[in-house]
């Protein structure tokens, strides 16, 4: 049923791609609970003790989503034909009072069921509850495969964090064997800086180690005059992508000598990003414009204080928030249908696109910068691109449903 339901949406969706109309709700949502968080990641834009000044206020850090009204927003995301909802953002999504029955109810619902998170606030007792639920996949940010890295890009974690992290990834694979379940699948997100790049080959091996689904990697994206210092510079940039280049060998020994198989995530993009011109952290101009932008169908994000934003880097450009409309009025609304106008003909010389980007960055296009929301695009297309005829008919005719 979820199956049929997901294709349904998909086909409504693409309907309303070739139409330039809506016929129902995003395919995505991503939702920040809460902006509160328990860790000071060095290359994050709300926590990052390199932020000094500009890093977000206690005040902003106490925006929670209440319990009543993310369910509510769940219930209206579910009749919007939303299949796959998303925790994260401004804070540590376990921060929330009521995290995992949040998680829950999305699994109960029907609906995919997808996080990031840092991956220290999960105990036993909640790891039993997440996979008895189903949750579908946990992206995990842990940017280290030693202590030692560790130590380096978490200021206010210790080692000792390190080995309980890697203690519950092992426990999660028990308790899935226990349960004769994939799920949740695991990721290890690693957000790559000069602080940890030299740790590549130990997160892999760690992703081994500790039997999780794959692994994920990204350069980091910068706050211009604050966290430069943490972006790789060529030298560096030349000997990690040498290294991504020639994993390969160290990979297939690792799967016999751990007896187990991981995913490499995003391979691909990651080292175009690494090979790109990237000294001002601009990782996507050579891909941002040569397709179009769907996320005004696609996707919608929600944040720990209501404004809901069309993209991972419109948060200049709100769209409106949920304490004062429906997330339906939101969707169909005149500021969203603006988003859609100037991103699915996409003009990289629009200077709509100079509102894109996270609140310091002030290029001529933030799009070019790093685009969060590139993969759900790329698959969008690529989907689009493998319709004949016959297909486009047949999409068309699931706008009726």
């Amino acid at each position: 049923m979820n199956r049929l339901k997901d294709n349904v949406q998909k086909a409504k969706i693409a309907a309303g791609i070739l139409d330039r109309k809506i016929y129902t709700g995003p395919l995505t949502v991503q939702i920040d609970i809460t902006n509160s968080c328990n860790s000071d990641c060095v290359g994050c834009w709300c926590h990052s003790p390199l932020l000094g000044e500009i890093a977000m206020t206690p005040e902003t850090k106490k925006k929670f989503l209440p319990y009543p009204l993310v369910k509510k927003l769940i219930d209206d995301l579910d009749d919007l034909g939303v299949r796959d909802i998303y925790f994260t953002g401004g804070g540590e999504p376990f921060m929330h009072p009521n995290a995992v029955e949040i998680m829950e109810y999305v699994k109960k619902k029907g609906i995919r069921c997808d996080m990031s998170n840092n991956f220290t606030l999960v105990n036993e007792k909640k790891a039993e509850r997440l996979v008895k639920a189903g949750v579908d996949n946990m992206n995990c940010s842990v940017w280290a495969g030693s202590p030692e890295a560790y130590d380096r890009v978490h200021p206010n974690k210790t080692k000792e964090a390190f080995y309980r992290v890697e203690h519950m990834f092992k426990h999660f694979y028990k308790l899935k064997q226990k349960y004769r379940t994939n799920k949740p699948t695991l990721f290890i997100y690693d957000v790559i800086s000069t602080l940890n790049y030299d740790d590549f080959e130990n997160m892999v091996e760690f992703a081994f180690r500790v039997k999780v689904t794959g692994i994920d990697f990204t350069p980091t994206d910068i706050v211009p005059g604050k966290t430069d210092v943490l972006m790789l510079n060529k030298e560096q940039r030349e000997w990690l992508a040498d290294k991504v280049r020639n994993i390969w060998p160290k990979f297939h020994y690792w799967e016999r000598k751990y007896n187990h198989k991981i995913e490499f995530r995003n391979y691909d993009q990651f080292l175009r990003r690494l090979q790109g011109n990237t000294e001002k952290g601009v990782y996507d101009q050579s891909i941002i414009g040569t397709i179009p932008c769907y996320a005004g169908w696609t996707f919608l994000r929600i944040l720990g204080d209501g404004n809901v934003n069309s993209c991972l880097k419109s948060i200049r450009i709100p769209i409106g928030n949920i304490y004062e409309k429906s997330i339906k009025e939101i969707w169909m609304g005149s500021r969203q249908c603006t988003f859609r106008k100037h991103t699915i003909d996409y003009d990289v010389k629009d200077p709509y696109f100079r509102n894109i980007g996270n609140m310091w960055q002030r290029e001529e296009n933030g799009c070019l910068l790093c685009c969060d929301n590139l993969g759900l695009n790329l698959a969008t297309h690529g989907g689009l691109q493998k319709l004949g005829p016959v297909k486009r008919k047949l999409v068309k005719l699931a706008r009726m449903l």
